[in-house]
Parts: C-alpha cells; structure tokens; sequence
C-alpha cells in the first residue's frame, strides 16, 4: 500500500504546474455549469442560475501558489453556494482542465470540470447514465444491454429516457419495451453487482412512487469488466458517489487498483477479485502506476466513504 500511497501524493506535482482560469470559461460540478468572469487582482468569480436564483462564488490567488485560490464571498448579491476558506486548486494534466475543491483538512472532496456545453440538463443525463450503462442479465437469464438512449432486452431493442425535473435527474429510466420484460417508468437503483430496478407509478401532482410490483434485478454481466468499469476512465465530479453505500465504495475504490494488478491483503478483496476473469495479479504492487484521473477518483471515493454518515442522499 505504500507504492499507492506515494503515487496519490504526486498530486502535487500536477497541482505545481497549474496555471489559470480563462475568462468566459465554463465549469461542470455534476449538476450545474458555471460561467468564469475575471476581475481586478486576479479574482474569479464562478456564477451560475438555477430555477432563476442566482447562485455564485468568488476564487481568490493565494500569494506564491500558481494556480491555488481560496473561496471567498462573491460581490454580487447573489446566493453563496460554496464553503468560504476552502481550497480551490487548477490542474491542468494528463488532457484534464479541472478545478479541485479541498476541506479544511485538505482532502479532496469535489471537482469541476470545464466544458464547452450549457446545458444542464444534457451533462446532468450524460453523467447519470454513464452510471448505469452496461451488460447484465436477469434472474431468468434474460440478457440486458444499457446504452444511452436505447437498451437491448433478449434481443430486442428498446428506447429508454432518463426523466429529469428542473433538469436534474431523477433517478427513474424510461423503457418504451412493450413485449419485452422490461417496460415503463422504473426507479434505477445501484446495487454492489447492478441494478435493481422498481416500477414506479404517478400521483396527481405527477409525483413518482415505488409500485407494489416485485423489483428486477440486473446482475452486471462477468464477460466485461463489470459495472465499475467507469471508475477507470470517466472522471467522477464527487456528486455521483451519492448513489452508493459504503461497502460499494470500498470496491468501487479497490477496483481501480484491481484494473492495475494490485495485490490485496485484505481476505474479502482478494476473494471477491480473485474470481473476476480480467483480474490479474501483478509480480509486485511497487510496479503500478495510477493515471491522475484514477487518482483523483480515488481521492473523491475516499472522502465520500469518510463522511457518508454526515452527508444526506
């Protein structure tokens, strides 16, 4: 665990070459894009609006620290939307361009990523389905893949819609698969090997409730590399790990160290990787290299796993 250790601390190192915050500039934080306004002394301020309410915050240089700002208070009368003294670092590596977001104690607990889209709701779907798009099958063995706008259901393709309101995400997926077993409005629920799906219905103000109809279950299927796969290559904003309870994010975490061939101490890891076809033990862990993307991921999964008690869902 040292190797790992040493390399999760060589975020520094790209934290060192950071430069700037264009003005005009664009920023995703998983739920919404902020547009970048420079002012005097090097000041940025990040404002955004949702539902007409504006929402802002201010980025402040720290002296001798290129690329590093505290938060700070926006001059505008608009609704503070960020912690005032967190830290705010530009990393600028590896095709990434994002902004790092640390506490108090300097633990990394958000990112935001700059974009060249505006719409919210567009990202906010993209982001929630890269979650949930994979290859599973059914209890019945009816076999199952989820792509962004269709799914295949025993052989047969389906459209499906991720509903949103004010353009967030609801967490409900629309499968237009009459004839097949899956069809309707469904509650998407993330479990430790899939999916649990739960046919929901509406009430008169259109509000979605579970339906007193047995849930599905989807178990990700083995002949990929199963529903964490995402972890590896798609940089998580720190918003996403709200779909997932501890124990999943401890595999969720270790499963990027898997990919790599880390070999695990722990009883349970290496039993649970062990039987996974693409897992493959490397001579030694000081041999493993970690992207920055899987670094940062780490980090946002270790912090979520920290503080799930203290954070509501």
């Amino acid at each position: 665990m040292r190797r790992i250790a040493i390399i999760i601390l060589m975020l520094s190192a790209f934290i060192a070459r950071a430069q700037f915050i264009e003005n005009g500039s664009m920023w995703y934080n998983g739920a919404l894009v902020y547009t970048a306004t420079l002012h005097q002394g090097g000041n940025v301020i990040l404002g955004s609006t949702v539902e007409g309410e504006e929402l802002e915050f201010m980025l402040v240089p720290v002296k001798g620290e290129p690329g590093t700002y505290t938060i700070a208070q926006g001059p505008n009368d608009a609704m503070m939307v960020e912690e005032v003294g967190h830290t705010v670092r530009v990393i600028q590596q590896e095709d990434l361009n994002i902004l790092c977001f640390y506490d108090a104690k300097d633990a990394l607990y958000k990112l935001m990523t700059c974009t060249r889209e505006e719409d919210n709701q567009k990202l906010n779907v993209e982001t929630w389905m890269t979650l949930i798009r994979g290859d599973y099958t059914m209890d019945d063995g009816t076999r199952v893949s989820i792509d962004w706008n269709k799914a295949l259901v025993g052989g047969t393709y389906v459209p499906i819609e991720a509903m949103t309101f004010n353009g967030h995400t609801t967490g409900i997926l629309n499968i237009d698969g009459d004839g097949t077993p899956l069809n309707g409005p469904m509650e998407v629920q993330l479990i430790t090997d899939g999916l649990c799906l739960y046919p929901v219905g509406f009430d008169e103000y259109e509000f979605p409730h579970r339906l007193l109809i047995d849930s599905i279950t989807l178990t990700s299927s083995k002949s990929n590399y199963g529903c964490y796969d995402f972890v590896c290559n798609t940089l998580l904003h720190g918003s996403e790990l709200n779909y997932y309870d501890k124990p999943t994010l401890r595999l969720m975490r270790n499963f990027i160290l898997a990919r790599r061939g880390y070999v695990f101490q722990s009883k349970d890891l290496k039993e649970y990787f062990s039987k996974e076809p693409w897992y493959k033990p490397a001579d030694s862990n000081d041999d493993i290299k970690l992207s920055l993307l899987e670094q940062l991921n780490i980090e946002l999964i270790k912090y979520r796993e920290a503080t799930i008690d203290d954070i509501a869902f």
